[in-house]
């Protein structure tokens, strides 16, 4: 007779907190959930949203360093670009990226992973990127207006498990094919009735 493992959602939350703090500081063997107090799990949650918003930022400088070279900006443009990044607050209204002159465009940074380590999106990082892409089509209430012949692009950590979900995202939605398009290798973006995907590294 087979015996089946039981889950067991605190020992399976043990192991992974466990396993991160050793990895991503070195540290030696213990078992530093059980050291978490209620303070110190408050002060992890602020903590995790901080991370969350320096992710999106330097993705964000990424996206202006590959959009520097894909759209030949000049330097005091993407001088401009970063520093409109750096002082943004992460609750701010309108576009990730907005860039009025000499080649207008938009964009919106995503740094989504598919749930679970798979390949595929939950049902709501699906809509959020779906939201997000209508957005950049048909704009938003709450941002400037941007100019009519703006490129739009929707940006993406570069990572497998990211272009999986994406690649199953378009195959499973047949309303983005016309809207959205992942920009090829060497393919340069012309068309500001399209959303092109694109994929970067973090900036700094």
């Amino acid at each position: 007779m087979t015996t089946v493992a039981l889950y067991h959602r605190e020992e399976a939350i043990r192991r992974r907190l466990n396993a991160f703090f050793r990895d991503a500081f070195q540290l030696p063997e213990a078992d530093y959930y059980r050291a978490l107090n209620l303070n110190a799990l408050l002060g992890l949650k602020s903590v995790l949203s901080d991370i969350n918003n320096t992710l999106t930022m330097r993705l964000t400088l990424g996206f202006v360093a590959w959009a520097t070279e894909a759209l030949s900006l000049d330097t005091s443009t993407a001088a401009l670009l970063r520093n409109k990044i750096l002082s943004m607050k992460p609750s701010s209204n309108g576009y990730d990226v907005h860039c009025a002159s000499p080649r207008p465009f938009i964009a919106e940074v995503k740094c989504n992973v598919p749930i679970n380590g798979g390949a595929k999106y939950g049902a709501a990082q699906k809509a959020g990127i779906i939201s997000d892409i209508d957005a950049l089509l048909h704009g938003k209430s709450k941002a400037s207006p941007v100019e009519p012949n703006s490129l739009k692009f929707m940006v993406f950590l570069d990572v497998p498990e990211v272009r999986a979900g994406n690649d199953h995202l378009v195959a499973s939605n047949s309303k983005l094919s016309k809207a959205f398009a992942i920009l090829k290798s060497g393919e340069v973006p012309n068309d500001p009735k399209v959303v092109y995907g694109v994929y970067v590294g973090l900036g700094a």
